[in-house]
């Protein structure tokens, strides 16, 4: 029986202008950007899908622009994307259509709207310049209350990113950056505590002992210092990281929570169905830029390293990202789906309850807020 749920699309835009000394994602920075070819192919490889298996005739609930940097491309870049997946795939009526933004690219941001756009993601990080110079970004607090004026008149719904636990960053100043986020009335923030990922600058100069990460309870009392000043100003966890007022949750990123499918395309984008085989199908896409245009040229895509999930990653999978939410996961939806409850392949989660960082009501099993603390050390358990 063919499928008939919606699915969200993924689109990977991998150029920057610069390389952030924290980011570990897959981006490229180029002298001159292939915004015309790599469009092309991102627009060739949408039509490879749209007769595959498992996504053909099915609709699309929610398209996000990631990267890198997608406020580097052109609305008639971005325009063209839309476009073509719009063909392909019938947009459901409530269609979440993002694109992640840098102030600096403000010039751009009504074309986005024009060209479909409705919920523009903007990197703020912090309105603090000494955090802004150490996380190496190229914008001005200035451009950001700039680009959040642009926002505010050109779409109803946007996020704001905000990092903390940045080195020498006190607490007067995250209280600083939330102040400065709340003027401007966000639907939605996302508040990302500074980690050092392997191969960045920042885990050389780590390593070097150039720069040191903020105290374990420093990083404690910021996060309660978001929860709080984020709930002032009317905006409610509902992931790790995330905040929003009622309805304004991010649809697409509560696809990845709760296991739905997503297709990923463009330079090392990930994607996932859950329907091809009995615990589902991921892959991903050619990371070098050059070679995913070259490969999707030839062959009309760039996929590769498909797995077929077993019974016990997919059920780790399951809890880890589930788990992230404020709402948890169903146990009943599990032991349905694996055929026993979790805490029967799980045994540590007991223990847990007991101990409040996990709380077990009406069915559902989520983190307390204890648990949150120490959030990634109970997903190792799971993996």
């Amino acid at each position: 029986m063919a499928l008939v749920a919606p699915f969200s699309l993924y689109l990977h835009i991998p150029y920057c202008a610069l390389k952030c000394p924290y980011c570990d994602f897959n981006v490229r920075v180029v002298r001159a950007l292939p915004e015309r070819e790599y469009t092309s192919a991102i627009v060739r490889e949408l039509g490879h899908y749209a007769d595959a298996e498992g996504w053909r005739g099915r609709s699309l609930r929610s398209l996000f622009f990631g990267g890198g940097t997608p406020s580097l491309f052109a609305p008639q870049a971005i325009g063209a994307m839309i476009e073509r997946a719009a063909e392909l795939f019938p947009f459901t009526s409530d269609i979440e259509i993002t694109l992640e933004a840098n102030p600096e690219d403000r010039r751009y941001f009504a074309g986005y709207r024009a060209a479909g756009v409705n919920r523009l993601s903007l990197g703020a990080q912090s309105f603090q310049p000494h955090l802004l110079s150490c996380l190496g970004r190229r914008h001005s607090a200035d451009d950001t209350r700039a680009a959040l004026e642009t926002i505010r008149r050109e779409f109803d719904n946007f996020s704001l990113d905000l990092i903390y636990g940045i080195p020498a960053q006190t607490l007067e100043d995250l209280r600083g950056d939330l102040a400065a986020a709340l003027d401007f009335s966000p639907p939605h923030v996302s508040a990302y505590n500074l980690t050092f990922e392997e191969r960045t600058e920042f885990y050389y100069r780590l390593k070097r002992g150039r720069i040191a990460p903020a105290p374990e309870e420093l990083e404690i009392a910021m996060a309660a210092t978001i929860e709080e000043a984020l709930a002032g100003g009317g905006l409610q966890r509902y992931e790790i990281s995330n905040y929003a007022r009622p309805g304004k949750e991010s649809r697409h990123n509560r696809v990845y929570w709760e296991g739905g499918d997503y297709l990923g395309i463009g330079a090392g984008a990930h994607s996932f169905l859950a329907a091809d085989g009995a615990f589902g199908r991921r892959w991903r896409e050619e990371k070098n830029p050059i070679r995913y245009m070259e490969r999707v040229a030839r062959d009309g895509t760039a996929s590769m390293e498909y797995e077929n999930l077993d019974a016990a990653k997919a059920a780790a999978e399951f809890m880890f990202m589930g788990l992230r939410t404020t709402r948890g996961i169903s146990t009943n939806d599990f032991a349905r789906r694996f055929g026993k409850k979790p805490a029967e392949i799980y045994p540590q989660i007991d223990a847990w309850v007991e101990a409040g960082l996990m709380e077990s009501d009406s069915g559902r099993l989520r983190l307390g807020r204890r648990g949150f603390m120490v959030a990634d050390e109970i997903f190792l358990a799971f993996v």
